[in-house]
């Protein structure tokens, strides 16, 4: 007899073909889904937190102080300046006190430029030096080395993290030398001062009216220096330095005294007169009224104020006057034009002397020295000593000499209204004055192995009988007129004598028989002699 299958369970899932209608009720076995609320954290999640957080600060604490362990022994094994120490601008970590003084040196005393100002709108850029300032470059590195360095550990690096975080600034070592800087204001004065202006005139239309005095200052130097020495320091490091001024009254406030005698000197003619000793000319300049206006001065005396010329006035009209001559002179106004203020204001006649600049040569073929000094005008030995390593027994054909200025041969002041011209081809001398010839004489010249320089010359010594000891000569009435070599001068004279007492060459008068000297008849010599005073040009012709 077999066995009854079990009966069959129904699936809880069953597989549809279609979607079954819905239901309104929930059957049995439909899943449920149970929502919980959330159960809070335990309470031991902070700490984990706090924990962790603690250990990267510790982390963090290490590797800082390792990093500062370390650049603190870095520092103190190198010996170099700790990070951030600077000095104004300057950094100097990581230098040696060695290297950073020789840098501090450098941008403090060498490059640093200091403005100084009177307060007025005038100023001028100095060295540090020019006013006596100095940084001490040693003693400011060893300042910087010493952050840091040679004190207790913990103050040493709280100087490093002080200098890492916001920089370590050091004020420089500043030394003062007073006198240097007593120099240096002096010198800037003129640049920083006013000088007063005192009251003068001015011509207006044909009117002299007065112009007012202007209050002048100039650097007090007593309160200026006090500044500095009080605190050289700061000047230094704001590169700036104001000086003290002081108030210069002028020296005249009232021109009206002067009124009268201004009007007189701009009433009387002024003329100028040049005179050029080489060329014997002369020339005349009519000085226009307004400029001499514009030259006028008041100076104070102890009379009352007193009228004269400005010199550099003068100056600026002579120097327009020099442009006018043309090449191969010029007027030496430096020299001449207070000469010339001068005797303008006191109503006379101005006079200035030509100049004449150095010239030029070129050495022809066949020249020597004494051909080239017998064409220009010089003792050849005068070419020689202004041309120092010229070989003279060797010149070079196109070589350029320097050939000195001819007022060399005219040492003396002008003598300008007499003159002594001599022809050596016509044996003949004649004397000026003041245009007009007064004499004509019979001469004897140099002979041909030693002649009569030609050339423009001056009476310069008077000698009543002088004595050449290389001819045992005696010569009368001696006037010197230039040195034929240094030492040995040939001059005018008259017939000469022999030691023994014999008078030589009156019967050769007329003709060349001297050895470098002119001669003259003893009566004639005489007169010359009295008539030429030291000063009295001398040109000799050939």
């Amino acid at each position: 007899m077999e066995p009854k299958p079990a009966p069959k369970r129904l699936s809880r899932m069953r597989t549809r073909s279609r979607p079954a209608a819905p239901r309104r009720a929930v059957s049995s076995y439909a899943p449920v889904i149970v929502v919980r609320p959330l159960r809070p954290a335990t309470s031991s999640t902070p700490w984990l937190l706090a924990l962790a957080l603690g250990s990267s600060l510790c982390m963090l604490a290490v590797l800082l102080l390792t990093a500062l362990l370390f650049t603190y022994g870095y520092y103190q094994i190198s010996g170099q300046i700790v990070p951030g120490v600077r000095v104004g601008e300057v950094r100097l970590e990581g230098m040696t006190v060695s290297q950073a003084a020789v840098e501090l040196n450098r941008r403090w005393n060498l490059e640093t430029h200091l403005l100084v100002t009177n307060g007025l709108g005038a100023q001028a850029a100095v060295a540090p030096a020019d006013l006596g300032l100095s940084l001490d470059p040693l003693q400011t590195a060893q300042r910087a080395h010493e952050v840091g360095h040679g004190g207790w550990m913990l103050s040493e690096m709280g100087q490093i993290i002080a200098g890492l975080s916001r920089g370590y600034t050091l004020a420089p070592v500043v030394t003062l030398d007073e006198n240097a800087a007593c120099a240096g204001l002096q010198a800037l004065s003129p640049a920083l001062s006013q000088p007063p202006r005192d009251a003068t005139l001015r011509l207006e239309g044909d009117a002299l009216v007065a112009v007012p005095a202007e209050l002048g200052y100039t650097i007090n130097l007593d309160q200026t220096l006090a500044v500095l020495a009080a605190d050289p320091q700061i000047v230094l490091v704001s590169n700036y330095l104001q000086v003290i001024l002081q108030p210069v009254p002028p020296a005249v406030t009232d021109v009206a005294p002067a009124i009268a005698q201004a009007q007189r000197l701009l009433d009387t003619p002024a003329r100028l007169q040049v005179y050029d000793a080489i060329t014997d000319e002369s020339l005349s300049f009519d000085i226009p009224r307004q400029s001499l206006a514009g030259w006028l001065a008041v100076t104070a005396t102890a009379a009352g104020p007193q009228v004269a010329l400005e010199p550099a006035g003068v100056a600026r009209y002579l120097d327009e006057i020099s442009a006018s001559l043309g090449p191969g002179r010029y007027l030496d106004s430096a020299r001449y034009s207070p000469e010339v203020a001068r005797a303008l204001s006191q109503g006379l006649p101005a006079l200035v002397i030509a100049s004449h600049p150095a010239t030029s040569y070129t050495i022809q073929p066949g020249d020597t020295l004494l051909k080239i000094g017998w064409k220009l005008g010089f003792p050849y030995w005068m070419i020689l000593n202004a041309n120092p390593g010229l070989d003279p027994d060797n010149l070079l054909a196109g070589a350029q000499l320097v050939i000195p200025s001819k007022d060399n041969l005219l040492p003396l002041p002008i003598v300008p209204n007499k003159r002594i011209v001599l022809d050596i081809s016509r044996q003949r001398l004649w004397a000026y004055q003041d245009g007009k010839q007064l004499s004509e004489y019979v001469i004897s010249t140099g002979i041909d192995r030693s002649p009569t320089q030609p050339g423009v010359f001056q009476v310069q010594t008077h000698e009543r009988n002088a004595y050449a000891s290389v001819w045992d000569l005696y010569m009368p009435h001696f006037l010197g007129i230039y040195e034929a070599w240094p030492g040995f001068m040939n001059g005018i004279h008259g017939l000469p004598t022999l030691s023994s007492g014999q008078r030589l060459w009156a019967s050769i008068l007329g003709q060349p028989a001297s050895y470098g000297c002119i001669i003259l008849d003893l009566a004639d010599a005489k007169w010359l002699y009295g008539w030429a005073e030291d000063g009295v040009v001398v040109e000799i012709k050939t």
